[in-house]
């Protein structure tokens, strides 16, 4: 809807390319796996789980990137150093998708990218994530990998507002000794991915998405967000979905969509099963974006952007 006067990066993983100005690229939409309590897995700690299932999974989210335009990675979670192995090999051998290492445990993290990098794949991962509470072992795993792409985090626990989350990116602040920006660099990511920090509505969630256009305005650099975080500890949504199903989905989507017309690159946007539900959505948002661009003396860069698959 806009054209940013900075410069705006382009970041490369395989064909994939994230980042430009809106509606040049389609926006890359990131499904999770593994996560706590998915259902598909049967021993989180052994890293057990239904690779049928899995498989099925993974393939439906691929179907809607190649049926919207919209390319996809893979958010894989372990909670053991065992299970992360497991769910690396499982993947690289059944997709050259780009995919994130995320764990609750840093040292499950750290462990995810020296094996991706032990295992040769370590062009297609992406560390998640250098942050203000990242552990001096995790970082220097992702020092000592070969990786070079990690997503950067916004979040500021003493600040919470725009200008907290840049101030985290660029500077001592939040309690750390200086900004994440330079950690990522010092740890050898040379692609770094924004993620801005998704806050709850009242608390934050404004600041999210302003703070997404503060970093491309600023630094030109690729951003995003779990933005369905904000909506899922929205506290009346909490209570008022138990009565009204059918109320949820469309604002855990729709908080994806918020992001997106306003530039956003990127979105986590949670459970891969919701894959059917947020990709034609995204596409929607992106042929918005498309049509400003041109507007705006912009082009469409990707062939395969939805504008050019669905109109």
């Amino acid at each position: 809807m806009f054209k940013f006067d900075k410069k705006q990066e382009v970041f490369e993983f395989g064909k994939i390319k994230v980042g430009g100005q809106p509606g040049e690229y389609p926006t890359v939409c990131i499904g999770t796996m593994f996560y706590s309590r998915h259902k598909i897995v049967t021993d989180e700690d052994k890293g057990l789980f239904d690779v049928a299932a899995a498989e099925k999974l993974w393939k439906e989210q691929e179907e809607m990137s190649d049926t919207t335009g919209n390319p996809c990675f893979n958010q894989i979670v372990a909670e053991t150093d065992e299970a992360m192995a497991k769910y690396l090999d499982w993947f690289v051998d059944i997709s050259d998708a780009p995919f994130l290492v995320d764990s609750s445990a840093p040292s499950v993290r750290g462990f995810g990218v020296k094996y991706a990098t032990d295992i040769g794949v370590a062009d297609r991962a992406i560390h998640n994530s250098i942050n203000a509470s990242i552990t001096a072992e995790e970082f220097q795993a992702v020092k000592e990998s070969d990786l070079d792409a990690a997503i950067v985090l916004a979040f500021n626990a003493i600040d919470a507002t725009t200008q907290g989350k840049m101030d985290v990116l660029t500077k001592a602040a939040g309690g750390a000794e200086k900004g994440m920006l330079d950690y990522a660099a010092e740890a050898g990511i040379t692609r770094p991915l924004i993620d801005v920090a998704a806050m709850p509505l009242g608390n934050g969630s404004g600041a999210t998405i302003r703070a997404g256009i503060a970093v491309k305005a600023i630094l030109g650099l690729p951003v995003g967000a779990g933005y369905h975080n904000g909506a899922s500890a929205w506290d009346w949504m909490k209570k008022y979905k138990k009565v009204n199903k059918a109320a949820f989905p469309p604002v855990d989507i729709g908080s994806n969509l918020v992001a997106g017309i306003m530039g956003a690159d990127y979105y986590l946007y949670g459970p891969i099963e919701n894959a059917t539900m947020v990709f034609p959505a995204a596409a929607m948002v992106d042929i918005m974006c498309a049509e400003s661009a041109k507007e705006l003396g912009l082009e469409v860069l990707d062939p395969d952007h939805p504008f050019n698959k669905l109109l």
